[in-house]
């Protein structure tokens, strides 16, 4: 006697692969109602495939995907956050090196114009 499992994927998993090892029932052009022969189910009956699936099931892993689809929306906002974070920061630095060259160039205006008014006086 074949012993059950409680995984209720494993039936289905057990039918698709009676289905691979039977190349006639991977058929989908098979006539609805025609026999496979070996005992094998329509492989395009919903029901055949949905039977082995618990509803309970189901729903606890929707729930599972709901909790990664929350973490990984969590961890996506925390990277925009981060993306935002350098691009102020490449901003502020692009302004400090602008202002930087300001400083120097009006610095060397002023030289200028004191190393000119230095000359002036002096003749």
């Amino acid at each position: 006697m074949k012993e059950k499992t409680n995984e209720p994927w494993a039936a289905w998993a057990e039918q698709v692969q009676k289905w691979m090892g039977n190349p006639a029932a991977m058929n989908p052009f098979m006539m609805p109602g025609a026999s496979l022969g070996g005992g094998f189910a329509n492989p395009m009956d919903p029901q055949a495939i949905m039977k082995a699936i618990d509803p309970e099931e189901i729903d606890r892993r929707i729930a599972d995907m709901r909790a990664v689809e929350s973490w990984l929306k969590l961890s996506l906002s925390t990277l925009e956050m981060s993306i935002k974070t350098m691009q102020m920061q490449r901003d502020a630095y692009a302004s400090f090196a602008k202002m930087n060259e300001s400083v120097k160039t009006s610095t060397e205006a002023v030289r200028k114009t004191v190393k000119r008014a230095a000359r002036g006086s002096r003749k």
